[in-house]
């Protein structure tokens, strides 16, 4: 018998986040896809804070305390349009993004319904020549109030994001190549 645990958030990244992403960039592009990358890109920020809150706060500051505080001083600030990517997790969960007093963790973005979140697939030879999907090339895209917001960019910036930090935190082991003893070699 074996056991698979996520212990640290390189766990979470490489099992959760990586898989997510690279199947809404590299796979059938459906809700089930598109709101389990949003999971993954979004929630990080939980794991970081609490496996890696004191090298978070030695890089971005020790006002960082809280997964919400990292997410707005620091993601937000670095990844444009992350708070797409937010509210895209929170609609999913909540159906309707309720607007809150300020500071009080209301949606970031105009896009504050599960209904804003729309897969657009082009016909054959709609969109011209490497303009749009030409041939039927499925793009999520948000709708902020009447401004359609591509999610592809905004999700690899995020995944960028959060891959050179992961990288920082937990390096990662370098290659090692083993000859077998007795192998020939070309200077044999």
């Amino acid at each position: 018998m074996s056991k698979e645990r996520l212990e640290n958030t390189r766990d979470y990244f490489e099992n959760i986040t990586r898989p997510a992403y690279e199947q809404f960039k590299n796979g059938e592009v459906t809700f089930l896809v598109v709101y389990s990358m949003a999971a993954g890109l979004y929630h990080i920020a939980e794991w970081m804070c609490e496996h890696d809150l004191a090298k978070v706060q030695a890089k971005y500051g020790a006002a960082i305390t809280a997964p919400g505080q990292l997410w707005h001083q620091v993601v937000a600030s670095n990844v444009t349009d992350a708070g797409f990517v937010r509210d895209l997790n929170n609609a999913a969960k909540h159906a309707r993004l309720r607007f809150a007093p300020p500071g009080r963790g209301g949606p970031s973005t105009a896009m504050h319904h599960s209904a804003n979140t729309f897969i657009q697939t082009s016909g054959y030879g709609d969109g011209g020549w490497g303009n749009g999907p030409y041939g039927g090339a499925p793009e999520v895209k948000m709708d902020e109030g009447g401004r359609e917001v591509l999610l592809e960019p905004i999700a690899t910036a995020l995944f960028h994001f959060w891959e050179t930090l992961v990288d920082e935190f937990y390096p990662p082991a370098p290659t090692v190549v083993t000859v077998p003893a007795g192998s020939p070699s070309a200077n044999s």
